[in-house]
């Protein structure tokens, strides 16, 4: 095939090599019958790369400590497998895997090719002690079986309990367990792996440990909701007795403005208190939402058959898990109907302080204009009698002028009157001068 005419530039040839090492990043096995699994899953203590990093390093630790040479791992970003095949002919299968919250360990333990006559049960692998970077999440023993029937011996590895399960992959398989724990929080599964093929059992183990692994994390939070539940409906309580008792007093004309300062700082507590429990839970509440997403899918996939007395794997995890993620939802939406309800009587109860704040400032702006008035009135006045004044003094002062003048110009008549007679003309240069000035003041008034 002849090469592209364009080779595409590097970065796009990355791109393209990371979307099909993501194809192949779960390590796919074949499992031979019979076999016993174990698979341990551990929450991630926090999702810093450090710790990722010290999964990868565990493991390493891990195959080390069995012996296992480098050449005979495989190695992949977030997940790996080994083998190793003991001096009894017993082989070993070792896969870790790393998750968004949680990583596992899961250790396929075969028996020799040729096992010996009788010889049914393949004995449990405890692998050597490594440190738990996170809580247990799933411990689970699988053992695998041929043919399709639940003998005695079967019955006897379950835990006790009512046992669910049946026929799946359309009759070709059956699996059992009783969904019980041991003293070490370990379950327990019959696989028998009827006609499958090596690869389809290794694809059945893996949907069986997938449902163990994301029931547990729907589940996970049910504790903690419960209380935060509690405090959820200690918050509808509060704010419905506030609501009514704010919404009771809006509705009457006037209000004293303190209580209404004094509300708004309650709703906006309780607003802040709501948005911290549930952006708290909503992170997990979501993620439960996409586990179970998860779970029903990988139970869709075991394609059970009913019929054969015991309830289904499928009808039993469903009506367990189904209501608990429902829960969470109404949670959501609880909290989230309980905080509309708050923004919107903040926005009303805000609205009217508002609206008491713009007549207050209405009123103060009226009573500003009064005094400005007022004041108009004063200047008024004061311009009046300071014409008034500068008349009488400039008068007077013509009269002075008048008598000292009089033996000397000759004035007929009393100097008195021709004082008197100067009067509109003060008069009318007073005015000119305290228009003039007003203009002048006028003129140096800041523009807006």
């Amino acid at each position: 095939m002849p090469p592209p005419s364009a080779e595409p530039a590097e970065s796009a040839v990355a791109a393209i090599r990371a979307v099909h090492r993501e194809l192949h990043e779960r390590v796919s096995v074949s499992i031979e019958v019979p076999a016993r699994i174990r698979h341990s899953a551990y929450l991630l203590a926090d999702e810093r790369e450090e710790t990722r990093e010290a999964v990868r390093y565990t493991f390493d630790e891990v195959l080390r400590e069995l012996g296992i040479p480098p050449d005979a791992v495989r190695w992949g970003e977030r997940a790996g497998s080994a083998e190793k095949r003991f001096a009894d002919g017993t082989r070993l299968r070792l896969i870790w895997e790393l998750h968004t919250e949680f990583y596992s360990y899961t250790t396929i333990h075969l028996p020799p090719e040729h096992p010996e006559a009788g010889e049914r049960f393949v004995e449990l692998f405890t692998l050597p002690a490594f440190p738990r970077l996170g809580a247990k999440l799933v411990d689970v023993d699988l053992l695998v079986t041929e043919g399709l029937d639940l003998t005695r011996e079967h019955r006897a590895f379950l835990l006790g309990g009512a046992i669910y399960g049946g026929k799946v992959v359309e009759g070709a398989a059956a699996v059992w367990t009783t969904f019980q724990v041991d003293d070490y929080g370990q379950g327990r599964y019959v696989v028998a792996a009827g006609t499958l093929t090596p690869g389809r059992v290794g694809r059945l183990a893996r949907r069986l440990l997938d449902v163990e692994n994301y029931y547990h994390l729907v589940l996970l939070p049910v504790p903690e909701y419960r209380r935060q539940v509690a405090l959820l409906r200690d918050a509808e309580l509060r704010i419905t007795a506030h609501s009514e008792e704010i919404a009771t007093e809006l509705a009457r004309r006037e209000t004293d403005p303190e209580r209404e300062h004094g509300w708004l700082v309650y709703l906006t507590r309780d607003l802040a208190d709501l948005i911290q429990l549930t952006e708290r839970m909503r992170y997990r509440f979501s993620a439960a939402n996409s586990y179970f997403a998860i779970l029903e899918e990988r139970l869709h996939w075991l394609r059970e058959q009913t019929g054969e007395g015991y309830q289904s794997l499928t009808e039993f995890l469903t009506n367990r898990v189904a209501p608990a993620v429902r829960s969470y939802r109404n949670f959501i939406e609880r909290a989230d109907a309980l905080g509309a309800q708050l923004t919107t009587l903040g926005n009303m109860l805000r609205t009217r302080v508002n609206l008491t704040m713009e007549r207050q400032n209405l009123k103060t702006i009226e009573a500003m204009n009064r005094r400005a008035a007022l004041q108009l009135m004063l200047q008024r006045t004061v311009e009046g009698l300071s014409v008034i004044v500068l008349t009488y003094y400039m008068t007077g002062l013509a009269s002075y002028v008048f008598k000292a003048a009089r033996p000397f110009l000759l004035f007929p008549g009393d100097p008195e009157l021709w004082s008197a007679l100067t009067i509109p003309l003060w008069l009318g240069l007073a005015f000119l001068f305290t228009r003039r000035i007003k203009r002048l003041v006028k003129e140096m008034e800041p523009r807006t």
